[in-house]
């Protein structure tokens, strides 16, 4: 079963857009890194954000595109996995939805 309580869907819908932003800010300040140091090596560095985008793309559909209470486990695992979450924000979750994903994440190790 991969669905979650519904006070934990209700929070995720809740923090969502936070999340976003700080996803997206940590792929700005990836992309800031590689624009500053561009000089003599400007194509590479063109090809390096190119594979870049497309990396953090599949990164934000996985934590985001079309969360639903069936898959909503498993964007909870790419937040806490992506290091999206806060600690404060992870904790709010029910302490079974966050021992589901500690269990998977040690799966995945």
């Amino acid at each position: 079963m991969s669905s979650v309580p519904e006070k934990d869907w209700k929070l995720f819908r809740k923090l969502q857009s936070d999340l976003t932003a700080k996803a997206c800010e940590l792929i700005f300040v990836k992309v800031d890194a590689l624009a500053k140091n561009r000089e003599g090596i400007e194509h590479k560095s063109y090809l390096d954000l190119y594979d870049l985008i497309q990396t953090e793309d599949a990164k934000i559909a996985e934590m985001f595109n079309n969360p639903t209470r069936n898959n909503i486990l498993l964007k909870l695992v790419s937040l806490k996995s992506y290091g999206i979450f806060t600690e404060e924000q992870f904790q709010m979750f029910s302490q079974e939805t966050q021992d589901r994903i500690a269990s998977i994440l040690e799966l995945r190790c």
